[in-house]
């Protein structure tokens, strides 16, 4: 078998392995649960899924580790050096003598605005994650992220919109009759006890889910399209912070910044709209790019060049076209374009 290359995007709610030839042959596909050391279950749980949906795509490829050439990982929660290195140690083991990085699953998206890996990704999903790359330093930023972002701190701070609105310190908005059924409520009393009490089941996933309920109001509600500006105004501060200690734009270029995640899935989306409106009109020379493929493409293209087998536009396009209707719309069952795919069983049991 050609030397392959490896690749795996871990989140908050999903992760997915893959695996590819020099030229974008997909071969290896395989989907599970949560990868995120941070999240609730704790590191053992998304260590087990990590490592399980390795081997469930070397499988699916009739593949094993000695085959990989390189290994690109971009995980959740790599936020500190001891992360990086629960990491090296739980994945040398399986991996063998094969080469691979570990690093934040912001990175997973640059290469996919620019081939050379240089530029800034933004991905808003049920948190935030931004990073960047340039000729001064790559960094992820991570718990630098003092604001809420995303489709959990966007929830969180409707929330706070319609309890401040009950205080009487507040403009009246819409999301006070919107919000509470969605947390089995009819007041928002009743909503701040459910969410607050102890014991409540009440997640980060389970806000940034309520998300698009808040979304639907930007255009009518004065408030929410307030809760939509400030935080886009956040995120342009943040881009900002991140090329300059990057150091970008190099000389006679745009800053390249990725776009993408659940939240941005469309260039309609408000949020996005709004991004477009600051970037349009920001000092820093910003070239703001819609990403509608899956984190996992730059995490192939990752491992690609970091392996050395130079990514092409031809091979990008490879990749997309076998990535396309399967990691994008979470279906990691059947064939597709010649990639064998598994589906490895989530925590709890069930298939993916």
């Amino acid at each position: 078998m050609s030397e392959l290359y490896l690749a795996v995007d871990a989140g908050n709610t999903k992760t997915w392995a893959g695996l590819t030839t020099a030229g974008g042959e997909l071969v290896g596909l395989a989907r599970g649960g949560v990868g995120d050391i941070y999240a609730p279950a704790g590191a053992d749980a998304a260590k087990d899924v990590v490592v399980r949906l390795v081997e469930e795509a070397l499988r699916a490829a009739d593949a094993t580790a000695s085959d990989v050439r390189h290994a690109a990982f971009r995980l959740a929660g790599v936020d500190w050096p001891e992360d990086e290195q629960f990491w090296i140690a739980a994945l040398a083991p399986l991996l063998g003598g094969t080469t691979f990085t570990v690093k934040n699953d912001g990175f997973a998206l640059i290469r996919c605005g620019r081939l050379d890996g240089q530029g800034i990704s933004v991905v808003l999903g049920t948190g935030a994650a931004l990073a960047g790359r340039g000729p001064l330093k790559e960094w992820a930023l991570s718990w630098w992220i003092q604001h809420p972002l995303g489709g959990a701190g966007l929830v969180t701070e409707a929330l706070r919109a319609v309890y401040v609105a009950e205080l009487g310190l507040g403009e009246p908005t819409r999301l006070a009759e919107v919000l509470p059924p969605l947390f089995g409520a009819s007041t928002p009393e009743a909503m701040l006890e459910a969410t607050t009490r102890r014991g409540t089941p009440v997640t980060h996933s389970a806000l940034a889910a309520h998300a698009p309920s808040v979304l639907a109001l930007a255009d009518s509600d004065p408030v929410v399209a307030d809760l939509v500006a400030t935080q886009a105004a956040r995120i342009v501060d943040y881009i900002v912070s991140l090329a300059g200690t990057c150091g970008l734009p190099g000389a006679g270029e745009r800053v390249s910044v990725v776009l993408g995640g659940g939240l941005v899935r469309e260039p309609s989306a408000p949020l996005f709209t709004r991004l477009r409106e600051l970037t349009d009109d920001h000092a820093l020379d910003i070239d703001l790019c819609h990403n509608k493929e899956p984190a996992l493409l730059g995490a192939l293209l990752d491992a690609l060049a970091e392996g050395g087998a130079d990514p092409t536009e031809a091979v990008r396009s490879r990749l997309v076209q076998a990535l396309t209707g399967t990691v994008a719309d979470g279906d990691a069952r059947g064939e597709l374009a010649g990639a064998r795919v598994a589906t490895a069983p989530t925590r709890d049991g069930a298939g993916a």
